[in-house]
């Protein structure tokens, strides 16, 4: 049976919602992109503050990114925008260019030199996602196994722990490109810098969203978490206490507008980039992946991953237009949120872009007094919903590979930049994968007294004149020296005669393992016996057929294999085996 192939991109899918589109629906979408919106405003406030952006950044990001994505997906409640694993992978990708490359810049030209650079991020991501998209290739993703985007993902926990930890407390952070460990040792070693009124503020921000997430579980915790923190820093500054930062810190500009830009890519720094940018677009990827599919399934309804690459492109690239806009991904809590209150359609993501734009317009001065501790403790309160403790324990009890590749990508992430993290997870996921396909799995068979093909272990002391090999699992290049190793073991016994090779569920072969094949004839040959194949698939066929090795072993000793009766080309292969060794009988 072949399997389907993936469906072609749409560039109108919103069309879909329009059938059947009601009143109840319109409530339904409104009263949730309502609610989803008083969430986005504090928390991509705080993306921007974890990516080291002026707040502006996220929101550009949750009110366009959440629109075009809504527009273009093929989920219909997935809620884009700003997160917390971009947020802080920017962050980071960001501070070691700086470090590398621009370490004489400062003040004003730095912080233009931080919005070109988020400029080419942006752009950059798009054009890769959109690429990605139209070509299928994040299909590699596949090759990421569950261990690995765990791993990551914890560590992106502690990242924002750990750098959260300085603007909680007042601490001073200890800048340039510094790892995750150097960063916690810092702070544990200049605790005595910790400002009291500071960290005051942050505590009690902390347990005041602790309190209200627990009775009320739909409100906009965060948002009256802000306005509470802002009105107790707010009184404090009455008694003298001047010491506590607010957003009015960044000289925020005076109205909220977005500056329309033409985004052109800069060629010097593309290839200092790319490496950071080719992460952060898998990483939103992986992001958009994980939320989408997981929301449909529990929904009753299926998505198109490219689809929803091919949104997440567009709604970068437009993001590029935006001067200062962060990247768009998917948001698991947004779109939880968003899906709690029942939404119907897309429109209800799109209607919360839209009110959120309107929220911040009209708030805008109320926005600048919300201070630099509550948003860490609003990021801090939000590390448990990146990492899932049952599916870490469920990974690292599952075989010992996986345990391994989870620490190992962990401690990537701790000891390494996290865009370097993120390709040793991939590398060392793939590796792994590797590692298990390149054994090919391969039992000996023999007809019993009922004429029923059974295994008998290729270790057996048969002296067997006719040797049955049954070999399964993908046959490509990293197999092909292992299986001529066990075949040349099999030859060595001179009691054979004749090995059937039985190749049944054998879908793909290569250049390599046909050479390999071609290596057991020939060395057959030279000594008088034979090879013979059963099993044969359509696919293994055509690339017999074009690398001439039907005419190299004969078309008499090839047999196709039969679904409806798996061992009847083995059978008939034996028989042809038993031809060859007697062929006056």
């Amino acid at each position: 049976m072949r399997l389907p192939r993936p469906p072609s991109l749409r560039f109108a899918p919103f069309l879909d919602d329009l059938k059947g589109y009601g009143l109840p629906s319109l409530r339904s979408d409104l009263f949730a992109g309502f609610s989803v919106a008083l969430m986005t405003i504090p928390q991509s406030i705080a993306y921007a503050l974890l990516a080291g952006l002026p707040p502006t950044a996220g929101l550009f990001s949750a009110v366009f990114g959440t629109i075009f994505s809504a527009i273009f997906s093929s989920s219909r409640q997935l809620v884009a925008g700003p997160s917390t694993g971009t947020a802080i992978l920017l962050q980071t990708s960001i501070a070691g260019i700086l470090y590398t490359y621009f370490p004489n810049v400062v003040g004003e030209a730095r912080d233009a030199l931080v919005l070109h650079l988020l400029l080419q991020f942006v752009i950059l991501m798009g054009l890769i996602q959109l690429g990605s998209s139209f070509f299928n290739v994040a299909k590699v993703l596949q090759f990421v196994s569950r261990p690995v985007i765990l791993g990551y993902f914890a560590g992106i926990t502690v990242a924002i722990g750990v750098t959260q930890a300085f603007s909680l407390t007042g601490v001073e952070s200890p800048g340039g490109d510094r790892t995750i460990l150097y960063q916690g040792w810092y702070f544990i070693s200049h605790l005595p810098q910790v400002q009291f009124w500071t960290f005051l503020v942050g505590i009690v921000s902390f347990s005041c969203l602790f309190f209200l997430r627990k009775i009320v579980k739909n409100w906009p915790n965060a948002l009256l978490m802000l306005i509470g923190s802002s009105l107790l820093a707010k009184g404090l500054s009455f008694f003298g206490v001047s010491s506590i930062k607010t957003l009015s810190f960044f000289q925020l500009p005076l109205e909220p507008f977005p500056l329309i830009q033409l985004p052109l890519l800069d060629l010097d720094l593309l290839p200092k980039i790319f490496p950071a940018a080719l992460a952060l677009s898998f990483l939103a990827i992986l992001e958009v992946f994980s939320v989408s599919r997981a929301f449909a399934a529990k929904n009753g309804y299926s998505v198109s991953a490219n689809q929803d690459v091919f949104a997440l492109g567009v709604s970068n690239v437009i993001l590029a237009f935006v001067s200062g806009a962060m990247p768009t991904s998917g948001s698991p809590s947004r779109t939880s949120l968003n899906v709690r209150l029942q939404a119907k359609t897309r429109f209800a993501a799109i209607s919360s872009g839209f009110i959120t734009a309107l929220g911040v317009l009209f708030c805008w001065p109320l926005v600048q007094q919300v201070p630099l501790t509550a948003l860490s403790a609003l990021l801090i309160a939000s590390m448990h919903t990146l990492t899932d403790w049952n599916e870490i324990k469920f990974s690292i009890r599952a075989t010992q590979a996986d345990a391994w590749v989870f620490f190992l990508t962990f401690s990537s992430c701790l000891i390494f930049s996290l865009d370097v993290a993120f390709f040793i997870g991939i590398i060392i996921s793939i590796g792994n994968y590797l590692k298990q396909s390149s054994t090919p799995h391969l039992v000996e068979y023999a007809f019993n007294t009922k004429g029923r093909l059974v295994s008998v272990g290729l270790q057996d002391d048969t002296h067997r004149k006719v040797r049955v090999i049954g070999i399964g699992g993908d046959l490509y290049f990293a197999t092909a020296d292992v299986f001529q190793a066990a075949l040349e073991a099999v030859v060595r016994d001179r009691n054979v005669q004749a090995i059937v090779l039985r190749l049944n569920n054998v879908y793909h072969m290569d250049a390599s393992m046909c050479l390999a094949i071609l290596y057991l004839c020939e060395l057959l040959e030279s000594t008088g016996r034979h090879l013979v194949i059963s099993g044969l698939t359509e696919e293994v066929w055509h690339v017999f057929h074009r690398t001439g090795m039907v005419k190299k072993i004969g078309l008499d000793n090839l047999y196709f294999t039969d679904e409806s009766n798996p061992q009847f080309s083995t059978w008939k292969a034996c028989l042809r085996a038993q031809e060859l060794i007697h062929p006056n009988c």
